[in-house]
């Protein structure tokens, strides 16, 4: 069976789509002054991997934290630059009319501000707290997953 075709969409600069960058940009330059304050203040070695009971069994430099928190921004940056391609965005729920389509951008932009929240969340569960805590990851993956849900159904409804 062929695969219908995605038509392609041409998205212009709007004033929410400025917004949103703005807003990724203002936010960005806040996180990493906080994730490179914390890591400059941080012992030289830190936990850095833990057992299922919580208990570390890796060290390393503070600094090794860069890595994922620079590909988390990355990733955040490219579903700004992905919303003004919205037929190459994969969702589970057939996109036709323009108001899915403007739904599906503002998913995608929304989605990328979250990732922002998750470069934040990585380094400090491990530097801020006593001892490491999971839940500001976990609460960040919730809400990005609850804000996908919600808008595929939203999607959905407007056929």
């Amino acid at each position: 069976m062929k695969q219908k075709e995605k038509l392609k969409v041409k998205v212009h600069r709007t004033t929410e789509g400025t917004i949103f960058e703005v807003a990724f940009l203002v936010l960005a330059v806040i996180v990493w002054a906080i994730i490179i304050w914390q890591v400059s203040k941080a012992p030289n070695v830190i936990a850095t991997h833990f057992d299922m009971n919580g208990h570390p069994n890796g060290y390393g430099s503070p600094w090794g934290l860069l890595f994922p928190c620079i590909m988390t921004t990355v990733v955040g940056a490219c579903l700004l630059a992905a919303a003004y391609f919205p037929h190459t965005i994969n969702v589970p729920v057939e996109v036709n009319t323009p108001r899915q389509y403007e739904l599906l951008i503002r998913m995608t932009r929304i989605t990328a501000l979250i990732m922002l929240l998750l470069t934040l969340a990585l380094p400090m569960t491990l530097l801020v707290f006593s001892a490491p805590q999971t839940w500001p990851v976990f609460s960040i993956i919730a809400l990005m997953i609850a804000v996908i849900i919600y808008y595929c159904v939203q999607i959905h409804k407007a056929k």
